[in-house]
């Protein structure tokens, strides 16, 4: 096993493409501004163990940086390109990192990068489209304040020069930001073997038939293990041509899979209810799909059968929603369905190379069917926390995941809550995923997020609900909760019900149920 780069290099589509906002760039032309960036990053003193900040969406970019690190020996740290400067700031001098790779069309003043004190590298969309290329360069020139001083992607990418392979399949080769298996913001650690490990177990799980026309749609953010492991570096493991969605939009996925041979889709729940909620899914666009993977935020039972009725009715092939679980420490996956194992209902069972435990407070194993909190030992798992890693325990290859959950019989896991989230009410474990799994049944509700609430000093439970019908909100309200007594004991009925416009999310599009808590 070697690093991220050889292992793509190796099994890549050669005479394959990258398809960004409808301009499709040659494999061949991607691999050379890989080894030229990777050339570029040298001549500007950059040596293994350094580390670039990655402010990048998903595009060509961000991914030839992620494979020229991994070739160097660099460490690319990802970041959101919306994080606020200050935070940004913060983050370069937590890590470290000697240079930053930004995009122009999101920053309207580079002048606020000054004083972070490395190197800036502009990239823009221009530097890979054709069609409207003057339009995208007059309008990143004219909506933002430049610093003359700052390095162009172009620029550093204009000899492609070979470098040689620094890098080691052990290196840490990307930092990922976690809200941490205990709550609390981290910085992960993941090396170019735990990538591998992950990518190619998938490919071998799925074992895609492709004739050499066959796209993976990511949509995934890079700046988030899920996308860029099981998204783009999956994608390419597997020989798939990549089609890019920068930001997640329904209209350009349509015209996508109008467009393209998509065959494989890597998506996050929130992405398949806009796509129903603007009935986007018909057997044109669906119909040369295999398989949707679906993890990254809790999947409710009914918007699976949907999905997997959709695909059944349309699909030319046997496709099917393929639901999963994992965490950002580990590559975003370690768990999931596929055609030969599956279980309604659960996550799946541990991919190759990893083991899952249910653990009591005291680190005792639990049974069969006892909930308890899941802790894992994976081939992908991260190579700790920046800061220090208390939540590895064992030999330090455990993973203590913070989520609560089970086993059956036959090994798949089930995933009841995060262990955070679990509320006692009247000294009775309270999980609010369960609450949320009964109301999502009601024909007229989209989404629910129920949460805890003090009256008093009293604990109660209180759902947020978005709807598809105009009833009246307190008739919805009292619906839910008279839905609630009737399928849930006492304790697990909400006492409250606010029917909102929209769910509130966080960066990462899961619904942000500590924002509703503090409402």
């Amino acid at each position: 096993m070697n690093t991220c780069y050889e292992v793509m290099l190796d099994r890549c589509k050669k005479d394959g493409s990258i398809v960004y906002y409808d301009h499709s760039i040659s494999m061949p032309c991607f691999l050379r501004d890989v080894d030229a960036l990777a050339y570029g990053l040298s001549r500007l003193g950059l040596k293994k163990g350094d580390v670039i900040t990655v402010y990048l969406p998903t595009c060509p970019q961000s991914l030839a940086a992620f494979y020229a690190c991994s070739k160097l020996g660099l460490v690319a740290s990802f970041v959101h390109p919306l994080t606020p400067a200050d935070e940004l700031e913060e983050n370069v001098r937590i890590t470290k990192s000697k240079a930053l790779l930004f995009y122009d069309v999101l920053v309207k003043d580079e002048r606020k990068f000054k004083k972070f004190g490395v190197m800036l590298v502009r990239c823009s969309i221009a530097d890979y489209v054709t069609v409207r290329k003057p339009v995208y360069s007059l309008y990143a020139k004219c909506a933002g304040k430049r610093v003359k001083d700052a390095y162009t992607y172009v620029r550093l990418t204009k000899h492609a020069k070979q470098t040689p392979v620094t890098g080691d399949e052990r290196d840490v080769v990307c930092y990922m930001h976690s809200g941490g298996t205990s709550g609390q913001p981290k910085i992960v650690k993941i090396s170019n073997y735990a990538f591998n490990q992950t990518a190619i177990t998938i490919v071998d799980m799925y074992n895609p038939v492709n004739d050499g026309t066959n796209f993976y749609l990511t949509t995934l953010p890079v700046f988030h293990a899920y996308g860029l492991c099981n998204s783009v570096h999956t994608g390419f493991v597997a020989g798939f041509n990549l089609a890019l969605v920068p930001q997640y939009d329904v209209k350009v996925v349509k015209r996508y899979f109008n467009k393209y041979n998509i065959t494989a889709w890597a998506a996050v729940p929130a992405m398949l209810v806009k796509l129903l909620k603007q009935n986007a899914f018909d057997h044109k666009r669906m119909g040369k799909l295999d398989v949707i993977w679906c993890g990254g935020d809790v999947l409710p039972e009914t918007l699976a059968e949907r999905v997997d009725g959709i695909l059944a009715k349309y699909s030319k092939r046997p496709a099917r929603l393929m639901r999963g679980y994992g965490l950002t420490e580990t590559c975003g996956v370690c768990c999931v369905n596929n055609y030969d194992r599956y279980a309604k209902g659960s996550c799946g069972m541990p991919i190759d190379g990893c083991k899952v435990e249910i653990w009591d407070d005291n680190g005792n194993v639990l049974p069969v069917g006892k909930v308890g909190e899941i802790v894992l030992c994976a081939k992908g798992l991260m190579s700790g926390y920046l800061d220090g890693g208390e939540d590895l325990v064992k030999d330090g290859s455990w993973l203590k995941t913070g989520d609560l959950g089970y086993l059956d019989e036959q090994g798949f896991v089930y995933v009841v809550d995060r262990k955070k989230r679990m509320i006692k009410i009247a000294a009775v474990n309270v999980f609010p995923a369960e609450v949320e799994s009964c109301i999502n049944k009601l024909p007229f509700v989209n989404e629910t997020c129920v949460v805890g609430c003090k009256v008093n000093g009293k604990q109660f439970l209180k759902a947020f609900v978005t709807v598809n019908t105009d009833t009246d909100r307190k008739v919805v309200a009292e619906k839910v909760i008279q839905w609630c007594k009737s399928n849930l004991i006492r304790y697990s009925v909400p006492a409250f019900v606010e029917v909102l416009d929209v769910m509130p999310r966080t960066k990462l599009a899961k619904i942000d149920y500590k924002s509703l808590e503090n409402r």
